[in-house]
């Protein structure tokens, strides 16, 4: 990476995908690893190099002092106190990924944490099994490794307890590609059909919705009649996996079954459990769909395959990415690119039209007339 003549050499600038740029900043030291930081300008770069330095001189780095002062239990704790109790549904999801850090190496320094133990750490939870009797994927070794990741980006951007992170110089296991299962027309009338049968009262509704807008579990448990819109058939989604408000049109069928539903409207979930005033529990429509799936012969579909259908389904009805990421709530066009191949036909037909339109003639046709 070139340099400007302005930017000195323990500075790296680097373009980003927006057209900024950012500032590596690294100071070397003499028998320790260096210090690295990113910044937004040139001059933050700068004035952090000149005072590390000096702090370096003096004795007085206080990153060296607070990373051999606290452990990765004192990190674990400040997380959860101060960032992880803002966002209740990722408590659910990282207590026993911290567990895990915490019975491990809980009482290492942060000093001790370096990239070369993080690799044994990765090679001891690869190595174990799961509450299943399964070996630990892969893709869950790397969500082990992301919740304590950013608890150490904190250390480092705000709490100045360390200088770097060192999850960062280690690399991921490789991901999944991610399920793409769907049903086809004939799988979803069938089991649509089959859950509207079943006992369970919930059944039906929730895989309704799930199929036909793309919606995932816990934004279906979690919705209120509040939340549903009759006069401009709207549905607004508070409850969403990365927090965004999502707001999707109600189709006929939707508007249909929601109305036979609401007879006053009075409870507070629109699928609500024994107890209305809770969701209802992910674990009883598991086993409910789960047997219906059985009855029908249906495999390797999860409920989170109701998403994908839809997901699938739109495409193929000729769906833009960007259609897709509205409906599905992606922030990334990367989760939704493994729809792209589905609409192809209405591609082809696309450009089908555009040619024909601009009257462009192929070798064969001009062969022909000529």
């Amino acid at each position: 990476m070139a340099k400007s003549s302005e930017t000195p050499r323990c500075i790296r600038k680097y373009p980003k995908k927006d057209g900024s740029f950012s500032f590596h900043a690294e100071v070397r030291r003499k028998g320790a690893k260096p210090l690295r930081k990113v910044f937004r300008t040139l001059t933050e770069a700068k004035n952090w190099v000149r005072s590390t330095e000096s702090a370096i001189l003096s004795g007085k780095l206080p990153q060296d002092a607070k990373s051999r002062k606290y452990t990765v239990n004192n990190l674990i704790e400040q997380y959860e106190t101060i960032y992880l109790s803002r966002f209740p549904k990722r408590i659910r999801s990282q207590s026993h990924h911290l567990e895990w850090w915490r019975a491990h190496y809980g009482h290492k320094l942060l000093s001790d944490i370096t990239p070369s133990l993080l690799a044994q750490a990765k090679h001891a939870l690869l190595s174990e099994t799961t509450a299943r009797k399964t070996p630990r994927a892969g893709p869950t070794v790397n969500r082990y490794f992301a919740t304590l990741s950013k608890a150490f980006s904190l250390a480092s951007s705000e709490w100045e307890w360390i200088a770097e992170n060192p999850f960062r110089r280690v690399s991921k296991l490789p991901e999944n590609k991610g399920r793409t299962r769907f049903l086809s027309k004939e799988e979803l009338s069938a089991l649509l059909r089959a859950c509207k049968e079943h006992k369970n009262p919930n059944l039906y509704g929730m895989v309704l919705m799930a199929a036909s807008l793309g919606m995932r579990y816990g934004e279906i448990a979690s919705l209120k009649w509040k939340n549903v819109d009759f006069e401009h058939r709207l549905i607004t989604l508070e409850t969403t996996k990365n927090q965004d408000v999502r707001v999707l049109p109600m189709p006929d069928q939707i508007y249909s079954f929601l109305m036979s539903r609401c007879s006053s409207c009075q409870e507070d979930y629109i699928f609500p459990s024994k107890n209305p005033s809770k969701q209802p529990t992910y674990t009883m429509i598991r086993k409910a769909f789960q047997a219906v799936l059985n009855q029908l012969g249906l495999e390797d579909i999860v409920f989170h395959s109701l998403r994908h259908t839809a997901a699938s389904h739109l495409a193929m009805s000729g769906a833009t990415q960007g259609e897709l990421m509205e409906v599905l709530g992606h922030r990334s066009p990367v989760m939704t690119r493994r729809y792209a191949h589905f609409n192809k036909t209405h591609l082809a037909k696309l450009l089908q039209r555009t040619n024909d339109k601009l009257n462009i003639q192929g070798d064969h046709e001009h062969n022909q007339s000529s």
